[in-house]
């Protein structure tokens, strides 16, 4: 997810990084959240993200291009999972210091 489309008040704090075993690409990926909520994976955006306008230095393997077509990009649960997981972390800490 490249937009900050959320109506939440930003985090407290800058940047969240994640890394997980991705079963869909069977590897492992970094998933980087903005305290805007923007969000997205490391590996979607170095070998599958082409909006970005630059050219890649190095031309994936095959391997790797095999991987491509399976990554879901800005929309793969993993992403949206851990955004939603650290969205629901700040608001139940939001609330209980609002409480006490």
């Amino acid at each position: 997810m490249n937009e900050a489309a959320l109506n939440i008040p930003p985090a407290k704090w800058q940047t969240c990084v994640s890394t997980v075993k991705c079963d869909l690409i069977d590897e492992y990926v970094s998933i980087m959240v903005k305290n805007d909520w923007v969000s997205h994976c490391t590996w979607y955006k170095q070998f599958k993200d082409s909006a970005s306008g630059e050219q890649r230095r190095v031309k994936p393997d095959r391997k790797t291009r095999s991987k491509i077509a399976l990554c879901q990009g800005p929309h793969c649960s993993y992403v949206i999972g851990y955004r939603d997981k650290l969205i629901q972390e700040e608001q139940s800490t939001t609330s209980s210091s609002e409480r006490g």
